[in-house]
Formats: structure tokens, sequence, C-alpha cells
């Protein structure tokens, strides 16, 4: 069995190349690797999005009952996609599963479609085009072939119809002042 719904995104905000702003850990401590102050803003109001789906206006969300997110490594240190996805799963009552790295896409993938629960996933935006071509896809070409760099309001969402393919579907995240709407 494998999920109706799949929920996609980028981590949140990072920290500048080159000064402001800063990132910080979950308790405020200066930290390069993880999210800035406005990332962390947007995993608050991840975790209250997905604590409250479907709802009007967001027919295409579920609530999720598993949440994965990649782990760091050695060549890539970044906590930012595990700190995005730690308010939703502590909100939901679940852990975050932390077992694939950026580049285990095809592993990952397998494990979500072997696992019947809905999931929201927190990927590098860099490979999740490459995470996406794994599943089934109704509608494969709809796919970006690149996930927008300066775009970190954005889910891509799969959902399973009846033959078993997937439709991508991509929703804006609307959750900050200025998170760009549908158009």
């Amino acid at each position: 069995m494998a999920p109706t719904t799949m929920m996609f995104l980028r981590h949140g905000e990072k920290p500048g190349e080159h000064g402001a702003p800063f990132g910080v850990d979950q308790h405020g401590n200066a930290d390069p690797h993880s999210l800035s102050v406005r990332g962390w803003t947007r995993a608050g109001a991840l975790a209250a999005l997905f604590d409250h789906v479907p709802a009007p206006g967001r027919p295409a969300l579920a609530r999720p009952q598993r949440v994965l997110a990649t782990q760091p490594t050695h060549d890539y240190r970044s906590k930012r996609e595990r700190d995005t996805a730690t308010p939703t799963a502590e909100r939901i009552g679940v852990g975050v599963e932390t077992d694939f790295t950026h580049k285990d896409a095809g592993a990952a993938a397998k494990s979500i479609l072997g696992d019947d629960r809905d999931a929201l996933v927190v990927w590098h935006h860099g490979s999740l085009p490459e995470l996406l071509a794994h599943f089934p896809l109704a509608n494969a070409a709809d796919v970006p072939k690149e996930w927008p760099e300066d775009r970190f309001d954005l889910i891509w969402v799969l959902t399973r119809d009846a033959d078993g393919a997937y439709a991508f579907l991509e929703v804006d995240q609307d959750l900050l002042s200025d998170d760009r709407a549908a158009g």
C-alpha cells in the first residue's frame, strides 16, 4: 500500500551567505547550518498549517502521518530540513525520520511508497525534482525541472488516483506576509 497524499517542501529561509540574516538554532544560538529567524517563523507556521488540513482553501493538502527530512552529511551540513520539519512533527505527535541524505532519492522514494501513511517530506531543494522522478506520476511533465532558487513558500503535492498513479500539483503556502500568491 502507498500513501494517498505526499507533500514535499524546501526548508525554511536560510542565513545570508555574507552576513545578515544569520542562522540560529532552536535555542537562539548562532548556527550557520540552521534556519534564519524567518525560516523558524515559517517552520512554526507550517506546523499550524499541517495540523489543520484538509481545510477550506487547502483541499490538496493532508494532515501528515509521517514526517521525513534529509540528514546532514560531511559535505552537506545543513540542519535546515530537520529544523523545518521538527515543529510539524512535534505538533502532530510523530518523530522526524532522518534516515536519508539528499543523495538517497531512490531509497527515500521506496520507503515512502512502501508505507500507506500520508507523508510530509522536507528535502534539499536542488534534489527535489530528482526525488519526484522516482514516483509513478500521471503528469510527470508538469513537475518543474528545478525548484525555484528564491522560493521557500511552495509545496509540491502528489495525490494518488484510482489507478495508483500520482498527480502533481504545486501549492503556494501563503503563510508569511510576503509569500507569493498563486498566479
